[in-house]
């Protein structure tokens, strides 16, 4: 039985293929003990959250209703969703391999927390080079003579979390064989691993009878989407067949269309809405640690509204960030660009397209930012914390749900974007303190 990643291709203009050491900092970057930890003990309850809000079809029709006039790759997803809906789940269980951003608000130096900037649900990335990251931040402390322990510089299990999770969605797939590869899942060598492009998909998989997926003559048990999160990702209809295809088929996807949609922007603002969480969140205390995480978010349909946040976003750009329908980074629009953005189309559903979210404040603080061709010098920086999860279950039944590790990725402090694969960040590991920032 065989797991499949789907995974797009970097290439320079000449066609070559490109290749840089991922961006980094030099030493590991000071975070509160208590803010790490409340990150960590929520998430078990967000993994829970975005399950069964995948799972609502009212409430992702609703909430994505005024999108879906306007934005045609939400449009492009919505349709798989309505297509593999209507004809019966072929594979009631999904594998989600979460992580959900924070950043530690100080705006209010006596009340320092931590507030979700989003949750990624497709190609949650740099879990593994966090992983190893620990190890170097460990040397670079013991060249300078900075004494620590582990408690402060801890290890970080995100890749095998995520392999474990990867793994048991494997094993529940429920037809297990052992089938030696050339590459294969370190925790179970008989899992063989193949990746292949969504053209690959489409011009050499199949579906059988009963909807299995088989690629090259394997059957494949899992699919895990690197790609497949930006319009970019599906230039012609061949790649939207392929998706499709994956969809319809027997095997686990992480994530399926369910979660994908689950995790978009607008659902996270109509999540933070009142008497939402608690629609699918019945224990109090579950609520009260995600409830804390929340900032305020606004809707910017064309209506009043949407007109009441467009004013706020007009009015006061610099609190704010406005958010379209996009995950990776270089999508978002800041201070002046949100004014001239909602003046532009003030009149224009082009707005139902986007959130206002209003903007976390973190405390800079100095490192040093390793990046392919730039020179190192001590900056004025500010750090984005990641939380790990893992969630498989179907409609009406919890499989798994754990939490797995972390992420931190730093910036320069003017710098408004933080996506690491868009060069605005470096990756980073947290340097656990007992007292506030």
């Amino acid at each position: 039985m065989t797991g499949i990643c789907m995974q797009s291709e970097q290439r320079g203009q000449d066609g070559t293929m490109l290749a840089q050491h991922f961006p980094f900092t030099l030493f590991p970057s000071v975070v509160p003990r208590t803010c790490f930890q409340e990150a960590v003990d929520c998430m078990l309850d967000f993994n829970t959250l975005i399950h069964k809000v995948a799972h609502d079809h009212n409430f992702l029709e609703n909430a994505l209703k005024n999108v879906l006039e306007v934005d045609e790759f939400t449009q492009g997803l919505w349709k798989i969703y309505t297509q593999v809906r209507e004809e019966g789940y072929t594979q009631p269980l999904s594998l989600g391999l979460f992580r959900n951003d924070f950043m530690i608000d100080v705006q209010d130096p006596d009340h320092v927390q931590i507030k979700q900037v989003e949750i990624n649900t497709i190609a949650a990335g740099a879990g593994s080079l966090g992983s190893l990251l620990v190890y170097l931040h460990r040397l670079t402390l013991d060249m300078i003579g900075k004494h620590y322990d582990k408690e402060e510089v801890q290890d970080n299990d995100a890749s095998l979390g995520a392999a474990w999770g990867l793994l048991k969605a494997w094993e529940l797939y429920g037809r297990k064989q052992t089938d030696p590869g050339v590459q294969s899942l370190s925790l179970n060598p008989g899992v063989r691993v193949l990746r292949r492009t969504y053209l690959d998909i489409y011009n050499g998989a199949s579906l059988t009878e009963d909807r299995r997926l088989v690629v090259d003559g394997d059957e494949v048990a899992v699919v895990y989407l690197r790609a497949g999160y930006a319009p970019n990702d599906f230039p012609t209809h061949k790649e939207w067949d392929a998706r499709l295809k994956l969809e319809r088929s027997m095997a686990i996807k992480c994530p399926s269309i369910q979660y994908h949609l689950a995790g978009l922007k607008k659902i996270q603002q109509v999540i933070s809405q009142p008497g939402s969480v608690e629609k699918f969140i019945k224990d109090p205390a579950a609520v009260k640690r995600i409830r804390a995480t929340f900032v305020k978010q606004y809707s910017l349909d064309l209506g009043p509204e949407g007109d009441k946040g467009a004013e706020l976003g007009k009015t006061h750009p610099g609190m704010y960030v406005l958010k379209p329908q996009r995950e990776g980074g270089g999508h978002n629009l800041y201070g002046n660009d949100i004014r001239e953005f909602l003046e532009t189309h003030q009149n224009s559903t082009e707005r139902n397209a986007y959130i206002l979210m209003e903007r976390i404040f973190p405390k800079a603080h100095k490192n040093y930012l390793v990046t392919p061709g730039r020179p190192s010098a001590l900056s004025d920086v500010t750090s984005e914390l990641g939380i790990f999860g893992v969630y498989i279950g179907s409609a009406t039944e919890e499989k798994i749900n754990m939490q797995c590790g972390h992420m931190l990725r730093t910036k320069l402090l003017e710098t408004d974007e933080g996506g690491l694969c868009t060069g605005h960040a470096c990756l980073d590991s947290p340097f656990l303190v007992n007292d506030e920032l």
